[in-house]
């Protein structure tokens, strides 16, 4: 398995993205690419992720990053269910290209 990213909380590899810190308490939780239906990016504002460090509603669910309130923007992964996983690597741009490599979904970018 060849890793194409990783920082402290985001790998993504030749199959999947894995998102650590995403479960209480340290749990990670890996998407394989092929379950992906569409990918957001967003500029986070201070309504929309940069307060939270850690978890979410039943809508969205960040993972855990303290850095979150110094960023200015974040991916929002559809893979079918109820809740959306929320990452925000520290190389926004070099995820977004990995994302748009390995999927076949349809993306949306707004940040500016």
């Amino acid at each position: 398995m060849t890793i194409l990213y990783e920082d402290e909380y985001i790998i993504c590899d030749d199959d999947a993205i894995t998102i650590h810190f995403y479960y209480f308490p340290l749990g990670s939780k890996r998407i394989p690419y092929s379950r992906i239906r569409k990918i957001e990016a967003e500029k986070m504002t201070w309504w929309a992720g940069a307060l939270r460090i850690w978890g979410g509603n039943l809508e969205y669910w960040l993972h855990l990053d303290p850095k979150r309130p110094w960023k200015e923007k974040l991916i929002i992964i559809d893979e079918g269910e109820w809740t959306k996983p929320v990452i925000t690597p520290e190389d926004h741009e070099r995820v977004w290209e990995i994302l748009q490599q390995k999927t076949d979904k349809t993306l949306t970018y707004s940040p500016t």
